[in-house]
């Protein structure tokens, strides 16, 4: 596992443009990891809330390698053995200590 690739202001070509009165930014857009690719993202238990079924679902906030609160919250996620994993805060900022891979390779 890697963080996924950082892109750079040269790559998504990031400029400011006059739109009438307004200088507003603007930006090519660049995919970070080609399509089709697995994207793990992290987030916290924050509670559980009864499904129509009586099941529970999580209510959960996505944390970044710290575990700080990015501010983007989800409710209503069945978390499952065969499609979820979980970590301690360690091992989850360990895996942002890899080198991302070069393009060409």
């Amino acid at each position: 596992m890697r963080p996924v690739r950082r892109i750079t202001a040269e790559e998504e070509n990031f400029r400011t443009e006059r739109r009438w009165c307004f200088e507003v930014m603007k930006r090519d857009p660049v995919e970070p990891e080609p399509v089709g690719s697995i994207v793990l993202m992290a987030f916290r238990v924050t509670g559980y809330d009864p499904d129509c079924d009586g099941s529970l679902m999580a209510r959960l906030e996505h944390i970044d390698k710290e575990g700080t609160p990015t501010g983007w919250d989800t409710t209503n996620v069945g978390l499952y053995p065969d499609t979820d994993l979980t970590c301690s805060i360690e091992e989850f900022a360990a895996m942002f200590t890899q080198e991302a891979p070069d393009e060409d390779s």
